[in-house]
């Protein structure tokens, strides 16, 4: 008979990503980490996710049970993905050891108003290689933003820039926002040669267009016209249009980033950040 005054555990729903961990326990099934706004949690899932990339992290709303008084006693009972989520309520800002740097650049991909250019861009930032590699990576070895969240503080001062721009259509705006935050996607396998066999960062672009590859395709369904511009933005194929010259939208871009690298070259050294994320990974 069941005892009625023993209640059960409560219950917790939020957005999170679900990244899968290595290890399986047949009396625990799979071991996960839960990333959410306000930081994360690991917890055991007998739910069947995928582990195989392109698919090997998932977000959504997820419900969890407390099942013990350790950051790890979680259960994970259910996920309902969400293909399209505020990404500023899925990522801890613990993610970045500049503060501010993660919070500003969601909120500002949260506020595109083109949803398969901000589809695209979340896509991006929850491959599971940058989950934490755009967020930690040096932009260079020390030439300019050579330090730990480098890449994504240059991207952001880049993509803050394109933003303040006047007179240009939404779509060029936001065309420019999503290539100013992704120019250097590439370096986030340049400069960790524990995590990954290092890239030749003269080859970030093309590396960062084959990461993308995936998120490309997908785009390209939703919108052809959409995914053929920033393909050629990302340093693919030219883009089927009538004008010789090369897209406005890009050369701004690339001229903020000239603007950047030497902004930070002035800058005295001690004022660089150092690594302080509290996530491991």
């Amino acid at each position: 008979m069941l005892n009625p005054n023993v209640a059960a555990p409560a219950t917790h729903s939020f957005p999170a990503v679900v990244e899968v961990l290595p290890g399986h326990d047949p009396d625990h099934g799979l071991r996960c980490r839960l990333y959410h706004e306000d930081g994360w949690c690991e917890a055991w899932t007998w739910l069947s996710l995928d582990t195989t990339p392109p698919a090997a992290l998932h977000w959504g709303t997820v419900t969890a049970m407390e099942v013990g008084k350790r950051q790890e006693d979680y259960l994970l009972l259910g996920l309902r993905e969400n293909v399209d989520p505020p990404l500023s309520q899925l990522l801890p800002e613990q993610l970045c050891p500049l503060p501010g740097v993660l919070r500003q650049t969601t909120r500002l991909i949260d506020s595109l108003q083109i949803a398969p250019l901000r589809y695209f861009m979340t896509r991006a930032l929850l491959q599971q290689d940058a989950l934490h590699g755009y967020w930690n990576s040096p932009a260079s070895r020390g030439n300019h933003h050579g330090f730990p969240g480098g890449l994504a503080l240059h991207s952001l001062e880049i993509a803050t820039m394109v933003a303040s721009v006047e007179k240009l259509s939404l779509e060029e705006r936001e065309l420019g926002i999503v290539f100013a935050l992704l120019h250097d996607y590439g370096k986030i396998w340049c400069y960790d040669p524990i995590a990954f066999d290092p890239v030749d960062p003269r080859d970030h672009e093309a590396h960062g267009l084959s990461r993308l590859e995936f998120d490309l395709i997908y785009l390209t369904r939703q919108d052809p016209r959409l995914g053929a511009l920033m393909r050629e933005l990302l340093g693919g194929p030219r883009a089927p249009r009538e004008a010789k010259y090369p897209l406005a939208i890009g050369t701004v871009v690339r001229s903020f980033d000239q603007m950047s690298c030497e902004m930070t070259r002035r800058e005295p050294a001690e004022s660089r950040a150092t690594f302080d994320c509290d996530i491991p990974f």
